[in-house]
C-alpha cells in the first residue's frame, strides 16, 4: 500500500511540517533493516506529521537532556512528564514515595560507563520497567538511547531476544539482554541511513531512528 502526506519542501525536518511537496512511502509489511534504512527518511517524517505523540516528544526532548546533562539526573517530576507523554497514568502511582531513589538511579544511568549499567540502574526503579525505563534514558540522552516498547517489541520480535517483564532475576537480565540487541539494531540503521537527518546538527541520533520504527510498527511492519 502507498501513503500519501505533507511536508515542508524546503526542509523536511522542520519541527512544524507545512503543506507542500507530497511525500510517498511505499508500505512493505516486511523489511530486513537494510531495507528499512532505505526508507527510514520517509517514515520519520510521517512520525511528524501524523503521530499525536510528536509534539510532546520535541517539548520533553528540548528540556530533558539538557537537564540531565546540566545536573547529571533527573527528578521524579520529570519522569511524570514522560508518563503524561506516553500516556499511561497508573504508572505515576509506583514512584510517588521514591523521589530520593529517582535522582539516584537517573543519575547511576547518567554516569553509567556501559549501556547494560545504564539499563540496570534505570530497571531497578520498582515498577517503572522497560518501556519506560528506555524512554528515561532516551529523554537523558537521545544520542545514545532510544525506547523499547510493546509496539517496537512486536515489530522487531524476529531479530530480538525474548524479552520477559517482572522484576525476577532472570527476567531482568531478558530485559537488559534485549535491550542491548535493539540499541545495536538502531545503531546498525544510524550507520546505513543516507542523507541528513533531524538532529540539531543535521544528524540522525538514536532516537530519531526508534521513532521512525515506531512510526513502521504503528502501521503493523515487521523488520525480518
Amino acid at each position: 500500500s502507498t501513503h500519501t502526506s505533507l511536508f515542508e519542501p524546503v526542509n523536511p525536518f522542520l519541527p512544524q511540517p507545512v503543506k507542500g511537496l507530497v511525500v510517498t512511502v511505499v508500505s512493505q509489511k516486511r523489511m530486513t533493516l537494510k531495507q528499512f534504512a532505505s526508507v527510514l527518511p520517509q517514515w520519520y517524517i510521517q512520525y511528524m506529521i501524523n503521530s499525536d505523540y510528536y509534539g510532546g516528544y520535541l517539548r520533553l526532548l528540548n528540556r530533558l537532556p539538557a537537564k540531565a546533562k546540566r545536573c547529571g539526573y533527573l527528578e521524579i517530576e520529570d519522569l511524570f512528564a514522560i508518563v503524561d507523554w506516553g500516556g499511561d497514568h497508573r504508572i505515576k502511582a509506583r514512584l510517588k514515595l521514591n523521589k530520593k531513589r529517582v535522582i539516584t538511579k537517573t543519575m547511576q544511568a547518567f554516569f553509567a560507563s556501559t549501556q547494560i549499567e545504564a539499563i540496570r540502574a534505570i530497571l531497578d526503579l520498582n515498577g517503572w520497567g522497560l518501556t519506560y525505563g528506555s524512554k528515561t534514558l532516551m529523554f537523558m540522552n537521545p544520542d545514545k538511547y532510544a525506547i523499547l516498547d510493546s509496539n517496537l517489541r512486536e515489530c522487531l520480535t524476529s531479530v530480538l531476544p525474548s524479552i520477559r517483564d517482572g522484576r525476577r532475576p532472570d527476567n531482568v537480565n531478558s530485559m537488559v539482554r534485549g535491550y542491548s540487541k535493539f540499541l545495536g539494531h538502531c545503531c546498525t540503521l544510524q550507520n546505513q541511513v543516507a542523507g541528513p537527518g533531524p538532529g540539531p546538527n543535521g544528524e540522525w541520533r538514536i532516537a530519531e531512528i526508534q521513532q521512525a520504527l515506531f512510526q513502521y510498527a504503528q502501521q503493523g511492519g515487521k523488520i525480518v
